[in-house]
């Protein structure tokens, strides 16, 4: 009986440990629990895991993909800019796995990484639909409001940064937009 409790009580912590979290806000990354400089930025509405706690700081493990043409960058999908986190040029970088992209197509990559402890979310539902005001509300004072699916998930940032200062849209909530226009763009595609 015992062993059957603590196999149970093993795998309920394994299967949360795997359960995906959110966060609405820009996440500064490290590279090593001690670091105090940051060497890379996680964006909104992307999907990662928290490994471990250990006092203010928590192992994170992020996936994506990796543009041989901008390898300091994980992407959401294989073909397309949306950022999910992003490192300095010359952070030395340790995937815990990268797979070779193909011509067309970029490679699946696996880092973990430090950030501060902070609650994050256990669903991006949520911050997208308060990104989906946000643009709604903000988006429209000038002119009429782009749908969603009008621009490609690569034209979304320019296109949106180049009006963002004419909107009530804190500096701190322009990621979450962004994400969420290129998750809503007329060619976007699921990372998976």
């Amino acid at each position: 009986m015992k062993k059957i409790l603590l196999f149970s009580v093993l795998m309920l912590s394994l299967s949360l440990a795997n359960t995906n979290k959110y966060t609405d806000k820009v996440v500064s990354l490290y590279l090593n629990k001690d670091d105090t400089k940051v060497q890379g930025r996680l964006l909104p509405t992307n999907p990662f895991q928290v490994v471990r706690t250990e006092g203010n700081k928590v192992l994170l493990r992020i996936s994506g993909y990796v543009n041989p043409a901008a390898p300091s960058v994980l992407y959401f999908n294989n073909s397309q800019r949306i950022i999910v986190a992003a490192f300095s040029k010359n952070a030395p970088l340790k995937f815990k796995s990268k797979a070779a992209g193909t011509a067309t197509r970029w490679g699946r990559a696996t880092i973990e990484v430090w950030a501060d402890k902070q609650d994050f979310a256990s669903s991006d539902k949520e911050m997208l639909s308060r990104a989906r005001s946000l643009y709604a509300d903000n988006c429209g004072i000038c002119h009429t409001v782009h749908k969603e699916n009008e621009f490609t998930a690569n034209q979304w940032p320019a296109q949106f940064r180049s009006m963002a200062d004419r909107t009530g849209i804190a500096k701190e909530d322009r990621w979450l937009v962004i994400e969420y226009l290129q998750k809503n763009a007329r060619d976007f595609k699921k990372g998976k």
